[in-house]
């Protein structure tokens, strides 16, 4: 065999012996990375705290990166306000005087602000413009470059994991991005897992059809309100509803006359389908106007030229308003202002009730 034919099958061992060594490295990684996956998946599917699973994560990474530094930040999605998820001995030097996350270097502002762009690699980091904010730290520990991933919670935030590494003991560019990705992938299923939960925990109390409170939730809340009222010495007012129409209620329609119901007051009021003819609403006033004045903006609401193809709004509304105190629990409030809806005869508009006789205006009820 001539020396050259030699030096050539040397290389080729050494290239095969180079490429089984990155192999079993990778098996190796894999392996402990993906070991646990039963445990992980079981975490989730139970449901456990966020802020269990978060430090699940935050060991998991840190034992399969142990030549790196794992970083974990919370910020906005506006990424004003950021804030460590965990301190310690390494990180505190990048903390004021407060305990707070003093301040964010500039790449890391424009990697949170870009979701579509979920991870990112920066080589030679104490060079950067875009860390010089930090160089102290970086210089401390030697860090050399700084792998990035972003996860948002779908609820304002975004959760990101920084891994810094010194050049020396540097991983291998794709073992690090399997890394992320499955501290990605984690993440995401607790976050999905946390919105099915919250979806779930909302249909059992909201009607699907029209997004309204279902009865037993609007009265649950609604009894909060008549107890607050009695402890604060303040007024509340409950609607009923009726629609008038004698047609099969049609389920877009119900859902638009829904939504302009839900226009109308303000976030905290209470909107409920008791059956398929009433809707209730329960609001917290000041005056007994403050109830005319909700019922008449409504039914201007729903006389506006739009909705004149609205079978079920054409039709028109009788309600019904009782109060608080003078009726003191939510069955009398309900059988008072079911009576006042009732006494418009099937007309459209709004009756108020009044120690047992029903009232155009609250200014009728003290006139002779």
């Amino acid at each position: 065999m001539s020396i050259d034919s030699s030096n050539s099958l040397l290389k080729e061992q050494q290239v095969l012996r180079s490429r089984v060594a990155y192999l079993e490295k990778e098996r190796d990684f894999v392996k402990n990375l993906y070991c646990d996956m039963p445990q992980m998946l079981q975490v989730i599917s139970k449901g456990s705290l966020l802020s269990t699973s978060l430090n699940r994560f935050k060991n998991k990474m840190q034992s399969q990166l142990p030549n790196a530094y794992c970083l974990f930040i919370v910020c906005d999605k506006e990424c004003l306000q950021w804030r460590l998820q965990y301190t310690d001995s390494i990180n505190d030097r990048l903390l004021n005087s407060n305990g707070q996350l003093s301040i964010v270097p500039q790449a890391l502002i424009t990697f949170a602000a870009s979701p579509s762009c979920p991870k990112r690699h920066d080589i030679d980091i104490q060079s950067a413009s875009g860390w010089k904010h930090w160089l102290p730290f970086l210089k401390d520990h030697t860090f050399s470059d700084v792998s990035m991933v972003s996860v948002s919670d779908c609820q304002g935030s975004i959760y990101l994991m920084l891994v810094f590494q010194r050049e020396e003991v540097r991983l291998e560019g794709e073992l690090m991005a399997l890394a992320l990705d499955s501290y990605a992938a984690w993440l995401s299923a607790v976050f999905e897992r946390e919105q099915a939960d919250y979806l779930l925990l909302e249909d059992s109390h909201r009607d699907p059809t029209t997004g309204l409170l279902r009865r037993y939730s609007f009265e649950n809340s609604f009894g909060i309100v008549l107890k607050d009222s009695r402890r604060h010495f303040q007024r509340a007012a409950l609607f009923s509803l009726r629609l008038l129409s004698s047609s099969k209620v049609n389920d877009t329609d119900l859902k638009l006359l829904a939504e302009v119901m839900s226009d109308t007051v303000r976030d905290n009021d209470l909107i409920a389908h008791y059956d398929e003819r009433e809707l209730v609403m329960g609001i917290r006033i000041q005056h007994l106007e403050d109830a005319e004045i909700v019922a008449a903006k409504l039914l201007k609401s729903l006389n506006s030229p739009k909705f004149s193809d609205n079978r079920l709004i054409r039709e028109g509304l009788s309600i019904g308003i009782a109060f608080y105190p003078e009726h003191s629990s939510l069955e009398s409030l309900h059988q008072a202002a079911l009576f006042a809806a009732n006494s418009l005869k099937n007309i459209s508009g709004y009756r108020l009730e009044f120690h047992g006789e029903c009232y155009g205006s609250s200014a009728d009820f003290y006139s002779l």
